[in-house]
């Protein structure tokens, strides 16, 4: 039997340094992989919003996986969210609707 591939989301790749740059611009980045429980939660907590965020697969990505890792106590824990001030576990409603709100703030950078 031949292992597969792990689902791949509809969303556009986004590398580690897109997603640096995008919050270096003041936008928000979320790390994330497929078939993760709390990923899903947060992309349909967000709804239209999640489109403004820049999502990077930490499994097509090893700087990606090592920068989560980084913020994370070793961990590749997901989804991770960051912002040029913070960063975060989103795997909670509180987290998904402090999501939400940063990326309308980061709507209202010029």
């Amino acid at each position: 039997m031949f292992k597969k591939d792990p689902p791949r989301s509809a969303r556009p790749a986004a590398s580690h340094g897109d997603a640096v740059q995008h919050v270096q611009d003041g936008g928000v980045a979320i790390y994330w992989r497929p078939g993760c429980p709390f990923c899903s939660m947060l992309e349909r907590g967000l709804g239209a919003d999640a489109g403004r965020a820049t999502w990077t697969n930490i499994w097509e990505d090893r700087d990606a996986l090592a920068f989560v890792e980084s913020l994370n106590d070793g961990n590749a824990t997901v989804p991770t969210v960051v912002t040029r001030s913070e960063h975060f576990v989103a795997a909670s409603p509180d987290r998904v609707a402090a999501t939400k709100g940063l990326i309308a703030e980061a709507g209202r950078v010029p």
